[in-house]
């Protein structure tokens, strides 16, 4: 639960999202993953800090992955995985 959504888990660890809103159990359909960073996700969510000890979203890097794939093939593999 460190990544709100499939997108954000095949970023590079420096490009996942340092804070967003848990807890808005709304489905992203783009993404894949739960709305966080809408008005709702906020009054209805609470603050996750992946700065904070315990909190780290780092990791699950590297080829092995798919953090390294072009955005495009990112794309394409989410778009297959909404399929299974």
């Amino acid at each position: 639960g460190t990544v709100p959504t499939l997108w954000d888990l095949l970023q590079p660890d420096e490009k996942r999202p340092k804070q967003f809103y848990r807890g808005y159990d709304v489905f992203d359909p783009v993404k894949v993953g739960f709305e966080t960073d809408t008005p709702q996700a906020r009054r209805k969510g609470f603050l996750l800090d992946t700065t904070q000890r315990g909190n780290g979203n780092a990791g699950h890097s590297g080829e092995r992955y798919g953090t390294t794939l072009a955005d495009e093939q990112k794309r394409a593999l989410v778009e297959y995985m909404k399929t299974l």
